[in-house]
């Protein structure tokens, strides 16, 4: 009865008509959109044919239309104009813009001293909107403490502690994460952690290598998902993979990837080669490195579109195996060139 008394439109209808996300293919990094000035600027490299280009991907308000349609190629050479109509006829002139990076283009917030907050707990990067690094904090501080913490090593230097901790619903433990990527939105799947993770970031270099600053003490229990003290000790997981994404076509190009079960007591600088093309079996690696079931082996010559960084303080995590107490800390991150 009380619908029945109500007008269709006696709310009106919605004047909101932003861009929220836009995406290149081939961009190196995070989209700076600007709201206030409807304008959006995309990084990519040097040298990048950027005609007859359809965007990855274009968010806009809901209930909102936009034109050109996300699916038309355009030539970014120069900017380019999309208009967002709200549901209520309103308009909004967006400008998009490509700018260029540099050459050997590194990832943002790499050395971690930017930190923004999250209700009780703090996340890498300036803000949720610019950042490419995620956590699974957000899971964990609905029923305890995040795991994936700043560290103040004085004089504005910061370093990320992970460490992995009695996971407070449903599993016996929960690994430290930082990866480029989010957290997806709702619940995590106790049974698959990775399902809730959107991995990687837009990206197009070619790097020989990375570089970093770690710690890693292995926890003193190393047990099953079910607690069962398990032969060996904990490892942490420190990795690279670069991918060349096309529609739902993940192929791996390049593969960095350090796994180890040695204590570290002091901060030590690592360097990782990077192996473009398929992974050669007789590698040590190759039995934990190798592509995923989600994955396809890609052409070594090609450019990346994406890459996936993944820091971990239990290696086997995904299966709730590993130490409580293992801490990884990781510091100024780089690609070589």
């Amino acid at each position: 009865m009380l619908h029945s008394c109500i007008e269709e439109d006696k709310f009106g209808f919605s004047s909101f008509k932003a861009i929220t996300a836009f995406q290149l293919p081939m961009q190196d990094g995070t989209t700076t959109i600007n709201a206030e000035e409807l304008l959006i600027e995309i990084p990519i490299g040097e040298g990048v044919n950027l005609e007859n280009i359809v965007p990855s991907n274009i968010e806009i308000s809901n209930l909102a239309t936009i034109s050109p349609l996300p699916s038309e190629p355009q030539d970014f050479t120069n900017p380019v104009l999309y208009t967002v109509t709200a549901e209520d006829n309103t308009t909004a002139i967006w400008t998009v813009t490509v700018v260029s990076t540099l050459p050997n283009p590194q990832l943002p917030n790499s050395n971690f001293d930017l930190w923004y907050a999250v209700g009780d707990y703090q996340q890498p990067g300036e803000s949720e909107d610019t950042t490419v690094w995620g956590t699974a904090n957000r899971a964990l501080a609905i029923a305890g403490d995040a795991n994936t913490n700043p560290e103040d090593l004085g004089n504005g230097d910061f370093a990320v502690n992970l460490t992995s901790v009695a996971a407070p619903l449903l599993v016996r433990m929960a690994a430290a994460t930082l990866f480029t990527g989010k957290f997806t939105d709702g619940f995590p799947n106790p049974a698959d952690p990775r399902s809730n993770i959107d991995f990687g970031t837009p990206f197009s270099g070619k790097p020989n290598a990375f570089r970093l600053d770690y710690t890693y003490i292995p926890g003193e229990s190393y047990e099953d998902e079910d607690g069962n003290v398990i032969p060996g000790s904990d490892q942490c997981d420190i990795y690279v993979l670069l991918e060349k994404r096309e529609g739902d076509v993940i192929e791996r190009i390049g593969t960095g990837w350090f796994r180890s079960d040695t204590q570290v007591d002091t901060f030590t600088n690592l360097e990782v080669d990077i192996i473009y093309g398929e992974l050669d079996s007789s590698l040590p690696q190759f039995e934990y490195a190798n592509i995923r079931d989600d994955e396809v082996w890609g052409n070594a010559e090609d450019t990346p579109t994406h890459i996936t960084v993944v820091f971990s303080s239990s290696a086997l995590g995904d299966f709730f195996t590993g130490a409580i107490g293992s801490e990884l800390r990781i510091n100024n991150f780089e690609l070589v060139y």
